[in-house]
């Protein structure tokens, strides 16, 4: 069992960020942001009733930027 992760981030959304690496993006965008237009590699994960300043708070919990 993982301990310490924030409940709003689902499994697809851990999944993707741990196979991140360099030079990958990740865009937090509202419901008005045209995702699918990101191109046919992008990949779209709803998070439907969360704000984007939550998701963003629950993210850098287990996602550390590089200084």
């Amino acid at each position: 069992m993982l301990k310490g992760i924030p409940k709003i981030l689902s499994p697809e959304l851990l999944m993707v960020l741990a196979e991140m690496g360099h030079s990958d993006r990740l865009v937090i965008g509202d419901g008005n942001f045209p995702a699918e237009s990101m191109g046919k590699d992008a990949i779209v994960i709803r998070m439907d009733g969360h704000g984007v300043p939550e998701i963003l708070d629950a993210i850098l919990q287990v996602f550390p930027l590089d200084t």
